[in-house]
């Protein structure tokens, strides 16, 4: 074994075997997020931002599309679309399918500055100002540290870089899930998050299905390990899994291990999913995560609560004043909310979105909840129907209210009588034709455009009015 690990290392140095036999190993699967993005023609950037309590994470981002260049879009405001990643995965989850099929090129092209976070403890989030990565203080946290702390120091470092006032928020699973509680908690984080997309959206656990349903099963046991071992990292990934992952699961092998197992956690085969990009898949996750947040999970799952992680019932009553930690108010999520899940969820049920999240969500916050057919858990992220039936909505949804502020700052913008004769258009009651021809007017900016700059408005001021003396 030992000498098989060394000969692939140094196949991986050399790029082929002694004998000349190049080893099947797709280069995706060796690179880091950056390098996807550029190996497909994206410009990529990395930012790093510290949270409070000092861990220091790496922001990716893509600030433009393919067909575009720094030049073209240097004085443009680009809206930002931040997108977060699930448990134990990494910004990776956003572009591990062809360029026309993840998430993240496919609102690059679009027209966004896309920003793609990483949740401390992952490959990409793993120094702190003070704690060693070997230390078990380093692993002492869950997703209630990530919702506290990670994605207020992430999207306050995404807002400066791009000196805008909010975003719009793409988390699956488990960034869902750390969005709902931060807001929860945290009203001054509603502000920040101009539309809130939630896919998959994990919240309370009561009946998930699949291998999950065991962590449930499993928490007395898990508790009692990590008591008696203590705290440290949960699946460890690095240059030798990636190696491993990518081998044992290459398509041309047809391995069933590979792809049951990610069925046995995220929901059965929904035939959507592209096989022949599972060995890359594989590669990059897990990305690594704490103990301590997987023994959350499963007290999620056991105790059927959207809660805090459960101290013991002696320090829940210091702190709570209860034997145990109260659910979050997801009332208090102030954001308008769009939701995606699915009947073939195995993680995120629809038991538990409209039984539980969608019945405490505030109704006029809760936009658009859309149940999709035959979608697994990772389905949203990888599947070949998830850009048709989730990414182009949202786009169309941001779309949409981009121009809503467009027009609104248009509307707003006080030089006398041109803007009332805007207004006076606006707001008078047309005929069938004229209303069409109004609404060319409207939707004619795209996301390409600034919204808060005041030429633009000015330019948009001038052909309203020539349109509306054509008419």
């Amino acid at each position: 074994m030992r000498l098989f690990i060394i000969s692939l290392l140094a196949t991986v140095s050399g790029g082929v075997l002694e004998d000349d036999v190049p080893l099947p190993v797709d280069p995706e699967a060796l690179m880091s997020v950056p390098e996807i993005i550029r190996h497909w023609g994206y410009p990529a950037e990395s930012h790093n931002v510290v949270t409070r309590d000092g861990y220091i994470l790496t922001l990716h981002r893509i600030p433009h599309g393919r067909n575009e260049t720094a030049e073209s879009v240097k004085n443009t405001t680009r809206p930002v679309v931040f997108l977060q990643h699930g448990l134990m995965c990494s910004s990776s989850m956003w572009v591990l399918n062809l360029p026309h099929q993840s998430a993240g090129f496919v609102f690059a092209d679009a027209g966004y500055d896309v920003w793609m976070g990483n949740s401390r403890g992952n490959i990409y989030s793993r120094r702190h100002l003070r704690i060693n990565e070997d230390s078990d203080d380093f692993w002492r946290f869950t997703w209630q540290q990530m919702a506290e702390y990670d994605l207020s120091a992430s999207i306050d470092g995404v807002l400066k870089a791009t000196n805008q006032s909010y975003l719009y928020y793409v988390g699956h699973s488990q960034g869902a899930l750390s969005m709902f509680a931060k807001q929860s908690m945290d009203p001054s984080m509603s502000p920040k998050i101009r539309q809130l997309f939630a896919l998959a959206p994990v919240s309370r656990l009561a009946h998930v299905q699949g291998a999950f349903s065991y962590l449930g099963k499993m928490y007395d046991q898990a508790k009692g390990l990590l008591a008696l071992f203590g705290d440290g990292q949960f699946l460890r990934n690095n240059l030798l899994t990636r190696i491993l992952a990518d081998l044992l699961c290459d398509s041309s092998l047809s391995n069933p291990l590979c792809t049951n197992l990610i069925f046995s956690i995220s929901g059965p085969d929904s035939h959507q999913f592209n096989d022949t990009r599972v060995p890359i898949y594989l590669a990059h996750n897990p990305a690594g995560t704490s103990i301590r947040n997987m023994v959350h999970f499963s007290q999620m799952v056991h105790n059927k609560r959207f809660a805090p992680y459960d101290l013991g019932k002696d320090i829940n009553m210091k702190l709570y004043g209860a034997p145990f930690a109260p659910e979050y108010d997801v009332s208090q999520i102030a954001s308008p909310t769009y939701l995606f899940y699915s009947d073939a969820d195995w993680l995120a049920s629809p038991e538990d979105v409209e039984g539980f999240l969608m019945r405490r969500l505030n109704s006029s916050v809760l936009r658009v909840a859309t149940r999709l057919s035959d979608f697994n858990h990772n389905d949203f992220l990888w599947g070949l129907r998830a850009r048709k039936e989730i990414y182009d909505p949202i786009d169309n949804i941001i779309r949409q209210d981009v121009r809503r502020q467009e027009i609104r700052h248009v509307l707003s913008a006080k030089d006398g009588k041109e803007t009332q004769s805007i207004k006076v258009l606006y707001n008078k009651k047309l005929s069938q034709s004229k209303n069409r021809r109004l609404k060319r007017i409207i939707v004619r900016k795209g996301v390409h455009s600034s919204i808060n700059s005041m030429s633009a408005a000015a330019s948009e001021r001038s052909k309203m009015k020539r349109d509306e003396e054509k008419s």
